[in-house]
């Protein structure tokens, strides 16, 4: 009985909110009522995340379950417990092509973003007025990230405190230094962002054309292995045969 209890408790820990879903909590409470149906499709998301989760965390426990079973004895229990954890950990490191999307989508949202934010603050408008109203304009990731920021800004949150919850965020982490160190000066804001936004567009051109060559190489692969057995056959067989006959001959 203790296997299945330990097993359970591995699964409890690895099912535990991570740091996304605090932040999506905290945009739930922070929230007006004006923005509810903003709130459910971001409750249902996480609520889809969290579904994912326990699957594959059930799946790991379950293949320890297993191990430990057909092992039997402490060698099995422990067997079983390394296996769960091993499986927890490598899943933890991989990316859902959801993910992948998501992330796909709010690095490609940002310099345009960006270029909002800055014509914003030129206008004159604070960083966390600039930012609300870009919030207001985006549709996708990016505005439910924005929309945190912003309603920690309206709390009286200082720019690090409000930025902290994306400071190791892997899109928006150099936005949220740049903004942490810089406050509410929206001159020197807009020269940052402005910077900030044609890196974005750099980076996602480079991407672009790493994938172009990418796709090329695909495309020729099975051409390559189409010529390969003709050139083995009509090439090195004739070869090898006419040296060997002349060795053996």
């Amino acid at each position: 009985m203790r296997l299945p209890a330990l097993l359970l408790a591995v699964a409890a820990i690895a099912l535990w909110p991570q740091s996304n879903g605090r932040a999506q909590n905290r945009l739930q409470g922070l929230r007006g009522p004006g923005q509810i149906e903003a709130s459910s499709a971001g409750a249902s998301t996480s609520a889809g995340a969290l579904d994912r989760r326990a699957v594959r965390w059930l799946a790991c426990a379950a293949t320890g379950l297993g191990v430990a079973l057909a092992w039997g004895g402490a060698a099995g229990l422990v067997a079983g417990l390394v296996v769960a954890a091993g499986g927890l950990r490598l899943i933890a490191r991989t990316d859902t092509a959801e993910d992948r999307r998501r992330r796909r989508r709010r690095a490609e949202d940002l310099p345009s973003a960006l270029d909002l934010v800055c014509v914003c603050l030129r206008a004159g408008l604070p960083v966390d007025r600039a930012l609300s109203q870009v919030a207001a304009v985006l549709d996708g990731p990016l505005r439910d990230d924005l929309a945190v920021v912003c309603a920690l800004y309206d709390l009286g949150a200082e720019a690090r405190l409000a930025w902290s919850d994306l400071a190791t965020d892997p899109v928006l982490a150099p936005v949220a230094r740049a903004l942490a160190r810089t406050g509410s000066s929206g001159s020197a804001v807009a020269t940052t962002l402005a910077r900030l936004a044609e890196q974005c567009r750099a980076q996602l051109q480079e991407e672009a054309e790493v994938a172009a060559r990418r796709v090329g190489v695909f495309v020729l692969a099975p051409l390559g292995l189409c010529f390969l057995p003709a050139f083995v056959c009509l090439g090195v067989v004739p070869t090898i045969l006419g040296v060997a006959g002349t060795v053996l001959g």
